[in-house]
């Protein structure tokens, strides 16, 4: 039995669905529910996102069989509102990010602490979201090395963070526009993002604090604006122009929620 969590599913013909799970010991799996959407199967209403399966299924192919799935028998995290968008959320980014059949046992832990805290309403989760997001990154190789300077205790300094060559250390421009730093590091207006202060550099390398120092830092909301642009920048350039959907949606409901100006004519 393998201890999973369902990140999303299809139907496949007229009674079964395909299912993307995520595995304890395998990482991310493709399996095949024969017949779980029939009336009587004992699948149907079992594998669905965010709950805690033990689940049975052959051993070898890109296209696994299911063949027994049962509750673990822990306590059910429910998952509500909003911050049920933002657990789509992170399911989408293991399906874009995460190679199949890839042993990602620390991601796998930390999927499931976030979804546990996600159910907890008392934290943010803004701030769940953006520990997720680093813990993702660090899980791929690609995040850079913001512990060794977040040692770098210079409040003149500003950083700027590189997809491939680290981080940069640069004493801090006027604004973020400077020319003699623009030609020294050859960034444009686009890349600005890429330029954080202290405060930022010391939030990302504390995310596996304790969660209160972790939160302590992006109660800043300087800290917290350019901590969430930065990650999605860095995000973004490994999905490689993909664009994620739940991201979309969140932003079209948090439009659309905004109450609207009347003016009178």
């Amino acid at each position: 039995m393998n201890d999973c969590y369902v990140l999303h599913s299809i139907p496949w013909k007229e009674t079964s669905l395909i299912l993307d799970i995520l595995s304890e010991n395998d990482g991310r799996v493709a399996v095949l529910a024969k017949g779980a959407r029939r009336p009587r199967s004992a699948f149907r209403g079992l594998l669905q996102p965010f709950h805690r399966l033990n689940i049975r299924y052959s051993p070898k192919g890109n296209l696994r069989t299911l063949i027994s799935a049962e509750w673990d028998g822990s306590d059910n995290y429910p998952i509500n509102g909003k911050r049920l968008l933002s657990g789509f959320y992170i399911n989408e980014l293991i399906m874009k990010l995460i190679q199949k059949n890839e042993i990602c046992r620390k991601l796998f832990a930390e999927y499931e602490k976030t979804l546990i805290t996600l159910s907890n309403s008392l934290v943010p989760e803004e701030f769940l979201l953006r520990r997720f997001e680093i813990s993702l990154l660090l899980h791929m190789g690609v995040l850079p090395d913001f512990t060794s300077a977040a040692k770098i205790m210079d409040d003149d300094k500003i950083y700027f963070v590189t997809y491939k060559d680290g981080i940069k250390v640069l004493n801090k421009p006027k604004n973020k526009y400077d020319k003699k730093t623009k030609s020294k590091y050859s960034y444009s207006s686009d890349d600005s993002d890429q330029l954080v202060s202290l405060s930022t550099i010391r939030a990302i390398a504390s995310y596996n604090s304790n969660l209160s120092k972790f939160l302590s830092f992006l109660s800043i909301p300087e800290t917290a604006l350019e901590t969430k642009k930065l990650l999605r920048l860095l995000i973004s350039n490994q999905l490689g122009g993909i664009n994620l959907r739940t991201r979309k949606l969140i932003v079209d409901l948090t439009n659309f929620s905004r109450p609207k100006e009347f003016t009178n004519d």
